[in-house]
């Protein structure tokens, strides 16, 4: 596949996000998976308080950068919704059962 399609290449980044929201998720069902994600959705990996100061504009390094934290914390909310809500309707299957 030389030159593949940009919509080839947004489907299979659609692909591996999904399987990561899926492996995120299945890391959260357990407490020690979920502290860990949750941890992992506080920290940002982009320089604040003038760390490295990236000057009045931002080359392609802090961009990208910034891209990409913003995507891992998505993940990590997404998969973190993803079982909270499952674990509602585990909740409220178990309330309506007699």
């Amino acid at each position: 596949m030389p030159n593949p399609s940009p919509e080839h290449l947004e489907g299979r980044l659609n692909a591996h996000r999904k399987l990561f929201i899926a492996l995120t998720a299945f890391i959260a069902e357990s407490a020690e998976g979920r502290a860990f994600l949750e941890r992992l959705g506080r920290d940002s990996e982009t320089l604040s308080d003038h760390e490295e100061d990236p000057g009045i504009e931002p080359d392609d390094g802090f961009a990208m950068q910034h891209i990409a934290d913003d995507e891992m914390q998505s993940i990590v909310k997404a998969a973190l919704s993803r079982v909270t809500a499952a674990e509602s309707e585990a909740q409220r299957r178990k309330d309506v059962v007699p």
